[in-house]
Formats: structure tokens, C-alpha cells, sequence
């Protein structure tokens, strides 16, 4: 993976446990963080897909085809709130 490529996911998985944990704390005491917790989930869930397709594509394509699927059912579930993850 290119240095540049893995300084841009660092940045993005840290900004997003920055977010997720500033909303956890404020939630705690009454405030309602929900689209910042919503952004946090997101940049996690996007470095996770970009993580792990870095992984799958050097697998065979039958890796390829169960990392599509289970990218896009991730991502819809994040969309639509539905869970089921």
C-alpha cells in the first residue's frame, strides 16, 4: 500500500474515533450527538471497506465477490439504519 494511501486512512480511522468518542461522552450527559456519531460509524465503516479491499484483492476472485457483498449489505445497513451488522 502506498505511504500516501495509508497516511489518508490513518487520518480518516482517527478522525472517525475522534468523532465517535466526542458524541459517546456528550450522549452521556444529555446532549444528542447523533449526526456526529453517524459521521464517526460512516468514516470507520469506509476505512474498514478500504482497509480490507487493500487485503481481498490479492485473493482469489471468489474472495473479491464475498468482500462485494458483504461491502454493499454493510453499507446499505449504514445508510438505511437498518442493522444487519
Amino acid at each position: 500500500m502506498k505511504k500516501n494511501t495509508l497516511n489518508t486512512l490513518g487520518l480518516l480511522s482517527f478522525a472517525a474515533l475522534i468523532l465517535f468518542a466526542v458524541s459517546a461522552l456528550l450522549s452521556q450527559v444529555g446532549a444528542n450527538m447523533g449526526f456526529f456519531r453517524w459521521v464517526g460509524e460512516g468514516l470507520l465503516l469506509f476505512t474498514v471497506l478500504c482497509l480490507a479491499y487493500f487485503y481481498v484483492r490479492k485473493l482469489s476472485k471468489t474472495w473479491l465477490i464475498v468482500y462485494v457483498v458483504i461491502a454493499v449489505l454493510a453499507a446499505l445497513s449504514f445508510l438505511w439504519e437498518v442493522g444487519l451488522f
